[in-house]
C-alpha cells in the first residue's frame, strides 16, 4: 500500500486561466503595492509548485500571455512577502514553455527579469535539480 504526502497549505487545484489572465495584467513595479490585489492573491499558494502542477495550464495560454505571466511571478517575489518561489518559481515554468514553443531565450526578457529580481534561479531554475 502506498500514500500520498500533504503539504500543509499545498494547493489541491491548479490555477485556473482566469486568475492568470488577471495576473498577467500587472506587468510593472508600479502595480505592486505592499499587498497583492484581490484578483491575484490565490496565486500566492502556488508560488512553490513543481512543473506538472503548472504545464496543462501554461500550455493553453498564448505567448503574449506567458511572458506578461513571467513579469508577474518575478516581480511579486520581489515585492510581496510570502511569495517566495526559489527554484519553483512559475516564472521557469512559463520559460520553459516558451522554450519549447521556441521562443526562449528571449534576450530582452531575460535582461529584463535578472533586473527585476534577486532569485539567482530565475529565469532558467537549478541546474543542479
Amino acid at each position: 500500500m502506498t500514500t500520498g504526502s500533504w503539504e500543509p497549505g499545498a494547493p489541491t487545484s491548479k490555477p485556473s486561466e482566469a486568475l492568470l489572465l488577471s495576473a498577467a495584467q500587472y506587468v510593472n513595479a508600479e502595480q505592486f503595492g505592499d499587498a497583492p490585489a484581490a484578483e491575484v492573491a490565490g496565486l500566492q499558494s502556488h508560488m512553490q509548485m513543481n512543473r506538472e502542477h503548472w504545464s496543462a495550464v501554461l500550455e493553453t495560454l498564448d505567448s503574449d500571455t506567458l511572458k506578461k505571466l513571467a513579469r508577474f511571478f518575478t516581480l511579486a517575489e520581489s515585492h510581496w512577502a510570502d511569495w517566495f518561489g526559489g527554484d519553483k518559481n512559475p516564472t521557469i515554468w512559463v520559460c520553459k514553455e516558451l522554450k519549447a514553443r521556441g521562443e526562449f531565450p528571449d534576450k530582452e526578457l531575460t535582461a529584463w527579469i535578472k533586473a527585476n529580481t534577486e532569485n539567482r534561479f530565475l529565469p532558467y531554475g537549478n541546474v543542479l535539480g
